[in-house]
């Protein structure tokens, strides 16, 4: 559904989604959280992974570890300078800033990461290979911990 929701942000480019995830497991947590990010990191990706009219691919796996998610999403794109991977959560932070960037989209992924799913996240890039996100969470939040 996230994907389909993202089409018209995709149907111009030459970069392609694919989805590794087993379907006989159930995530029980906060499904718009959980949305947003995968929303946000491909839209990430796209803004700056890739030029214009670049081919690509951004693959999203999901895998269940007992009782955690860990999802990685991974672009095969222009990879992120090394003096730039350590700032890239913090607010405000781009390197789009005159093309419409507002150095939001990761903080915002790392908080609701953090301090939403009780998880964590992280990021390794190489130049010219790609980037990758690890993200790992809770599959159930128990009740106590929701608000």
């Amino acid at each position: 559904d996230i994907i389909f929701t993202l089409q018209p942000k995709l149907k111009n480019t030459r970069i392609t989604v694919k989805i590794e995830c087993a379907d006989d497991f159930e995530i029980v947590n906060y499904p718009g959280a959980i949305a947003q990010i995968i929303s946000n990191l491909i839209l990430n990706a796209l803004i700056h992974a890739f030029d214009e009219h670049a081919e690509g691919e951004i693959i999203i796996n999901i895998q269940k570890q007992d009782k955690m998610i860990e999802m990685t999403v991974t672009d095969d794109g222009k990879g992120i300078e090394k003096s730039d991977l350590a700032k890239i959560f913090e607010p405000f932070y781009t390197t789009k800033r005159n093309a419409g960037g507002s150095g939001l989209g990761l903080h915002i992924i790392s908080n609701i990461i953090t301090n939403t799913l009780h998880g964590r996240i992280n990021c390794s890039s190489e130049i010219g290979v790609g980037s990758r996100f690890h993200l790992v969470f809770p599959a159930s939040i128990s009740e106590d911990k929701i608000e």
